[in-house]
């Protein structure tokens, strides 16, 4: 088996960080690793475990200034609204000395940067690069509520990704509207992406995640497992 690069993207609460911990738990027979990106944020209560992110576990948590700082030839770095997001490229080629697959989330921007990166060793045997993008709703079904309600598509979006994040309670207000109104331009940017999973079952919806896993969380499960095993 060569070596693939999975990097998993979507809008804040579609469920990548549930789909991810489902894809571990119940395929062990899978063997991938996962890189820990830095962040610029605060470490969130996990309402799963009610315990805080780790660092070092699930981010390393790093003050803002220093993300201006961090080297442009070892770290991919970008803005996130208001936060900062970066990938350690030597940690991603220190994985792969011992995994033959990396599955990483990235917001859509740093997706982008890293399928770049990524290109540029697709030319060497037997290494791939495969991008999956989460989403909360198809276009069709967007569409479809947009001339129902009469609203905007980009309304439908906030609306839908409002009350997810809203449910997750893990932000303050004017963080939550933000998620929310970035959700819809995130959306739009599927099509860069070699496949797109429609999932209603996002990281508010914790029943759907706890096993057995409901028949929607199942079928996202099943389509990732298919696509990073092709």
């Amino acid at each position: 088996m060569g070596k693939k690069l999975v990097i998993l993207s979507g809008p804040s609460c579609v469920g990548k960080g549930t789909l991810r911990s489902a894809l571990r738990r119940l395929h062990p027979e899978i063997h991938y690793a996962e890189p820990v990106l830095c962040h610029s944020r605060r470490p969130r209560l996990k309402r799963t475990t009610n315990t805080y992110e780790i660092h070092g576990v699930d981010y390393y948590f790093l003050p803002r200034g220093l993300f201006q700082l961090l080297a442009p030839q070892r770290f991919l770095t970008i803005k996130i609204r208001s936060e900062y997001q970066a990938l350690d490229l030597a940690q991603i080629e220190y994985l792969f000395e011992n995994f033959d697959m990396v599955v990483t989330e990235a917001y859509p921007s740093l997706a982008r940067l890293l399928t770049d990166w990524a290109k540029g060793r697709c030319g060497e045997p037997g290494f791939a690069v495969t991008s999956v993008f989460l989403s909360p709703l198809s276009q069709g079904e967007i569409e479809s509520a947009s001339r129902a309600q009469g609203i905007s598509a980009e309304e439908v979006v906030y609306q839908v990704m409002m009350k997810k994040i809203a449910r997750r309670r893990e932000d303050p207000l004017e963080r939550m509207e933000e998620r929310a109104r970035s959700a819809f331009w995130e959306i739009q940017q599927s099509v860069h992406y070699d496949h797109c999973i429609v999932s209603h079952a996002g990281e508010d919806d914790l029943m759907a995640w706890k096993d057995p896993l409901s028949s929607e969380a199942q079928r996202a499960l099943d389509e990732f497992v298919r696509i990073i095993l092709k």
